[in-house]
């Protein structure tokens, strides 16, 4: 069921504190957002976070499988589902012999990869653990970026808490998929990204509906990234209409670079407003940047949230 659409979208609430999860189809700069919202978060409250999941962690050489901190201000560590689990055997059972014992066994890794749902919810129970996490009375981190993997692994592992609740009502797995839920419903927010192109727009929209279904969980934050924002002077506006040099001419290209301008701002302004309808929320646009910093897009987003 569809939730019902106000006339005018919402804006988004630009607070970046608290536990957020990034999310958005492949190649729309999920990850570089992510960053930036971390290198934010960090300079407006000095103790953040940024998990990295899936294809947003680095390569095995590099991962950080605790938090450490990085060259931008912010902690940094990479999650994977194996390591995750192996960590909460080790809780529930605390007896290090017999905990190397379990997660050495070839049973243990066949349960494992067979048990369905199983890695997206102790994923999502050891980002919980960081965020319960406490330093002289208070969290030890103020705010936690979540850079999820790519829209469907995304939904997924999101909407795992929800359905293992609704199949298996009782256990410890159950214990912990209730407590992830009502987690995920009090104290964390959901952001999305896009970028001004067709399917990506129709993706974003698609992803917030089933989300809404599936989990009844919301957007909190739209980004719409990548817009390069380009206007046409008066004069320019004026020769689309009034002139016709010559082809070949170097008015003539002129001319046709302008048409370039103003269909990609066109373009831009449709992909926007369709965005802001399909999710019921107003984008913050980002603009296409000279680099990838995380200290430039937070810049970047400083603007978009003024």
């Amino acid at each position: 069921m569809k939730a019902r659409r106000s006339e005018t979208p919402e804006r988004p609430r630009p607070e970046v504190s608290g536990t957020i999860f990034v999310l958005g189809k492949g190649g729309t700069g999920k990850s570089v957002l992510s960053a930036g919202l971390a290198s934010r978060a960090a300079r407006d409250y000095r103790s953040t976070l940024l998990v990295r999941i899936g294809e947003s962690a680095r390569d095995e050489a590099t991962k950080s499988r605790t938090p450490e901190p990085s060259p931008h201000g912010f902690d940094v560590v990479d999650l994977d589902p194996r390591h995750a689990m192996d960590e909460y055997v080790h809780k529930v059972v605390r007896v290090k012999a017999l905990v190397d014992r379990i997660t050495g066994s070839e049973v243990y890794r066949k349960f494992f990869a067979a048990a369905p749902g199983l890695p997206e919810l102790v994923l999502l129970g050891r980002i919980r653990a960081f965020a319960q996490e406490r330093s002289r009375d208070q969290p030890r981190w103020a705010a936690i970026i979540v850079d999820c993997p790519s829209s469907g692994h995304g939904l997924l592992m999101l909407e795992t808490p929800f359905a293992a609740l609704r199949a298996v009502p009782v256990g410890p797995f159950a214990n912990l998929a209730r407590q992830i839920v009502e987690w995920l419903q009090a104290d964390s927010r959901l952001a999305l990204v896009a970028i001004p192109e067709e399917m990506a727009v129709v993706e974003a929209v698609e992803f917030r509906e089933e989300l809404a279904e599936r989990t009844g969980l919301g957007i909190a934050f739209a980004f719409l990234n990548r817009l390069r924002q380009e206007r046409l002077s008066e004069g320019a506006h004026h020769a689309l209409t009034e002139t016709a040099p010559d082809v070949g001419s170097l008015d003539r290209l002129l001319l046709d670079g302008a048409r370039r301008v103003e269909r990609r701002a066109r373009l831009e302004a449709f992909h926007e407003k369709r965005l802001a309808k399909g999710l019921d929320l107003e984008p913050i646009g980002v603009p296409e940047l000279p680099n990838c910093r995380p200290a430039t897009v937070a810049a970047a987003m400083d603007e978009a949230f003024a």
